[in-house]
């Protein structure tokens, strides 16, 4: 309360007023002679790996003494300190600077990053004038243009390739530089539809449709190269791109140091293959289905073929190959497949100019392929054809055997079945069902029965299960179970009973909680069905769609029958109606 007083009396505003004064003699103090100036300098240009040599200059212009000063750098990605790569912020401490003096601090910093982009170095002069307490500060940014690269690379790649056509091409890098490179990479992003074959050196690491080759260190003026072969596939006329990346890699960062792409367009290869199961060539199949594969290959070089092999690989699980057929094929049950050469099929010897010939396969699917996990979803099935000669002709135009290529994808329809379960004694679902067995004519007796849909390998959508109730049966409304969104509705006009859902997921029922609807139902047998069975129900439908196949589902199931039920615990002739 006294300070309070204090602050309001004549002697507290009075030093309130004095030390604002004081305050701002120091501010126009600096102001008037030009105050604090920092500035950061260095080349406009420079090429990706080169290192800049870059000046931290600050003047202390002011009529007081500065104290607490420093210069901070943030280092954006791609900008490397060399005798530091991880340090990412640097602080130069310079201490006091008394008024009219500057100083400067020098920093070589490692340019990398793509050609014609820009890097900005971003500097802060902190600092706090003499007799304050406020710290104040100056920001310089230093823009620098990445105008090329301090590595020369190169990629040699026919201009034209035969579409499914082995072509070798070739990699080349120099480094222009007198520096000393360490944790360099070379990596190549491939085009849609490229298939690599080999490479000296081989590759060090593959990741989906890419490669990687680690070439560590490379020496002042070091140069190498890699030769690779590969085929690619696609349309007529279509061109391809491959894009090559040579960097270093910092603290799990690839940065990009020179960067350049080839260019390839595709031509209708003379040597067609094409291959078709069940008369297409992208195909969906049951489990235990039957496929009829047709093989058809043509040669239309100028001049003739020899000693061709075809080759046809399978890849998948579900093939069953204890009913493979293929004539005149030797089947490699390690390499899951079958080769035709000269030796067995004779017109292979020698394929002359506009010659063409079949081969066939059959093979059913497995009957049975449980699911055992959520990883057995979508399944795709391919089958690849490749026909090869070891005879150049003349048009190829570049060291290579003549090679064509076609593959059958066949979508696995999801396996999928209604399971159908009747009780008389049903503690578990909660439904309490009273009456008698035996049946006895004219007397009601309760039965819950149980709609269980049972999926596996893809997600079915617009589900339905339907079925009608005789004139004998009747709904009680009692339902439970796992039934969705929408329990099962009965309409009394048409008896009708509809159980929908949306969707059910992969593995419903296998490997996952199923779908399942419950419901109650109440028979009054008829005097003239004593010594029968009577129907709880007429025939139950199940129909949907194959979300990843479109297939549509239609399935039919007979009748539940009161003397049919799979009640364990039910008596034998239990369900038979009694006089």
């Amino acid at each position: 309360m006294r300070i309070k007083n204090f602050l309001h009396s004549f002697w507290g505003g009075a030093i309130i007023v004095i030390l604002i004064i004081i305050l701002g003699y120091f501010l126009w103090g600096m102001l008037t002679s030009g105050g604090i100036v920092f500035s950061v300098s260095g080349p406009d240009n420079i090429k990706s790996g080169e290192i800049g040599n870059f000046h931290l200059e600050y003047v202390n212009n002011s009529r007081v003494t500065i104290e607490d000063c420093s210069i901070e750098i943030e280092l954006p990605e791609g900008i490397i300190l060399r005798e530091n790569p991880a340090k990412k912020t640097i602080v130069f401490e310079i201490g006091e600077v008394p008024s009219k003096v500057s100083g400067e601090k020098i920093i070589d910093l490692l340019i990398t990053g793509e050609s014609k982009t820009a890097k900005n170095i971003e500097a802060t002069f902190n600092y706090r004038p003499k007799g304050l307490s406020s710290s104040f500060s100056k920001k310089d940014i230093r823009t620098v243009l990445l105008s090329g690269s301090s590595f020369n690379l190169e990629i040699n790649v026919p201009k034209q390739v035969f579409i499914d056509q082995t072509f070798p091409f070739e990699i080349n890098w120099l480094n222009l530089t007198q520096q000393t490179f360490e944790n360099i990479e070379l990596r190549a992003e491939w085009p849609t539809g490229f298939s690599f074959d080999s490479a000296n050196p081989d590759i060090t690491r593959e990741e989906g449709s890419n490669n990687k080759w680690v070439l560590g260190v490379i020496n002042a003026s070091g140069q190498g190269k890699i030769n690779i072969n590969g085929s690619i596939s696609g349309q007529d006329g279509e061109t391809k791109r491959i894009m090559l990346t040579l960097g270093l890699v910092q603290n799990n960062n690839f940065l990009p140091l020179a960067k350049t792409e080839g260019l390839l367009s595709l031509m209708a290869n003379p040597l067609k293959i094409s291959s078709f199961v069940n008369g297409d060539s992208n195909y969906n199949a049951d489990l235990g289905e039957k496929l009829d594969f047709t093989i058809n290959y043509e040669n239309n070089y100028s001049s003739s073929l020899r000693d061709l092999k075809i080759t046809t690989q399978f890849n998948g699980d579900v093939f069953d190959f204890s009913t493979l057929k293929a004539p005149n094929g030797v089947f490699s049950t390690r390499f899951q497949t079958i080769t035709w050469t000269g030796a067995r099929v004779k017109e292979l010897y020698v394929l002359n100019p506009g010659e063409k010939g079949t081969l066939n396969i059959s093979v059913r699917l497995k009957k049975d392929w449980p699911m055992q996990s959520l990883a057995q979803k979508n399944i795709v099935l391919e089958v690849k054809t490749t026909i090869e000669s070891a005879s150049v002709p003349e048009e190829l135009g570049y060291q290579g055997l003549p090679r064509a290529q076609a593959l059958d994808t066949i979508k696995l329809n999801s396996n999928c079945a209604l399971n159908i379960e009747s009780y008389f004694w049903d503690a578990p679902s909660q439904i309490v069902n009273t009456g008698k067995l035996p049946l006895k004519a004219g007397e009601p007796t309760d039965f819950t029965l149980h709609w269980k849909i049972i999926n596996t390998y893809n997600s079915l959508n617009n589900i339905a299960v339907q079925t009608t109730l005789p004139l004998w049966i009747e709904w009680t409304n009692q339902i439970a179970g796992n039934y969705g969104d929408y329990p099962p509705v009965y309409d009394t006009k048409s008896r009708q009973i509809t159980w929908t859902l949306a969707s059910v997921p992969v593995g419903s029922g296998t490997v996952l909680k199923p779908y399942e609807a419950i419901f109650q139902v109440k028979v009054t047998p008829l005097s003239s069905q004593v010594n029968q069975g009577i129907d709880l129900t007429n025939e139950i439908t199940l129909t949907a769609t194959d979300a990843f196949t479109l297939k549509n589902i239609n399935f039919t199931y007979s009748a539940v029958n009161s003397n049919k039920l799979t009640d364990p615990a039910m008596p034998y002739n239990g369900g038979l109606v009694r006089p």
